[in-house]
């Protein structure tokens, strides 16, 4: 009976405990909006430079970096993650330049995005003392979801609501209303808003199953 009285008590101040910390990892950021939580432990580094908008959710053991330097270089980054944006364990979002997640968002658990790479070409020095190459952006669209495990990384936007299935690697922009899988990740539906249906589509989005026409309706 004690024990039991005790383990109770255990887990409810723990979870008062890591209320509280959720709470102050929230004023590390440059804006929050009304309603968003960011769960303990998430580590934030750049947290100026990384808005929230509203009702975002960010899970456990994340890692969001606003990178402002990398040995000489030194960067203007800033991360944007918009009204409702939902995003799960263990994601690492790093942004040099930009990296924007847009409106209702769902991210699921271990995604990695970033608009940064690290150089390789210089064989006289090692790869962590290379520069690293910001080649662009990287913009989720409104209402997109990324699978688990996705690797979304360089100059790519991601239209909205897509789908970019699990394990995938996106190296490339994917447009609107399209499913996009594989390492390196294609594109193999696209939403055909005269037919009313998703068709499936080559690895560079043109139709394979013929999309309907007015003419055909």
């Amino acid at each position: 009976m004690i024990f039991d009285i005790l383990g109770k008590t255990f887990l409810l101040s723990n979870s008062v405990f890591n209320r509280i910390r959720s709470t102050t990892l929230l004023t590390k950021f440059k804006s929050v909006g009304e309603g968003s939580r960011v769960e303990w432990p998430s580590k934030i580094s750049g947290g100026q430079y990384i808005t929230l908008g509203k009702n975002v959710y960010i899970a456990w053991n994340g890692w969001l970096f606003g990178n402002d330097h990398y040995g000489d270089q030194h960067f203007t980054p800033e991360i944007l993650i918009d009204d409702g944006a939902y995003i799960g364990n263990a994601c690492h979002i790093v942004a040099c330049n930009r990296v924007t997640v847009g409106k209702g968002v769902l991210i699921a658990d271990r995604c990695y995005l970033s608009d940064n790479l690290h150089d390789y070409r210089d064989v006289d020095c090692s790869i962590r003392e290379n520069q690293l190459l910001v080649p662009g952006e990287v913009k989720i669209g409104d209402n997109s979801w990324i699978g688990e495990n996705v690797c979304i990384y360089g100059a790519v936007t991601v239209g909205k609501h897509c789908v970019v299935g699990a394990n995938s690697v996106l190296t490339k922009s994917i447009p609107d209303y399209s499913v996009a899988v594989g390492v390196p990740a294609r594109v193999v539906k696209r939403y055909d808003f005269v037919g009313q249906r998703w068709c499936k589509t080559d690895g560079d989005g043109t139709f394979i199953q013929e999309p309907l026409t007015e003419e055909k309706l």
